[in-house]
């Protein structure tokens, strides 16, 4: 399984976050995302639609801790979406689908995102994927610095949860 750091906060606004992020040579892709959430036994399985052109089956595992976490995880990508989630769907109960613009921010092994969230709002999320573990954390506590990023509004759970709980 791969392996990321990852962090999420909610954001009043993106202007000065996305200043910062630009001003450090990332690269930039906006995504109209679609996640499917299903009720497995153990962590989390979500079929991902991206710009309804493409899916990515993600499988995760993480603690829910309201810091800087490691997620575990497997992705699958597929052009038979629509398909994958007919399967999917007569396995496994449905949970919540979660609706979302995302702006993405890629610079080598960081992922920045900035997520605006069908009724929860805006977000932050940075992930860093990693084989040295020090040496994401240094990188990721530079970003939190960088950002300006205040680490008790760190949020643990996910939007699926923070959804199924309105």
């Amino acid at each position: 399984m791969k392996k990321n750091l990852e962090i999420k906060t909610s954001v009043d606004s993106f202007a000065k976050i996305r200043q910062i992020i630009i001003s450090d040579s990332f690269s930039s892709t906006v995504e109209l995302q679609k996640d499917i959430y299903y009720k497995v036994n153990a962590g989390r399985l979500k079929l991902r639609i991206i710009n309804n052109e493409t899916g990515n089956l993600i499988y995760y595992n993480r603690s829910d801790k309201n810091s800087i976490k490691t997620s575990n995880y497997l992705i699958s990508s597929t052009k038979e979406f629509k398909e994958l989630d007919e399967i999917l769907r007569s396995q496994f109960d449905l949970m919540v689908c979660v609706d979302k613009k995302r702006e993405v921010f890629i610079k080598k092994n960081i992922r920045i995102h900035l997520d605006t969230v069908v009724r929860l709002g805006k977000f932050l999320e940075i992930e860093i994927i990693y084989s040295d573990l020090p040496k994401a954390k240094a990188t990721l506590n530079s970003l939190i610095s960088k950002l300006e990023l205040n680490k008790t509004n760190f949020i643990k759970r996910s939007y699926s949860d923070l959804l199924t709980d309105k």
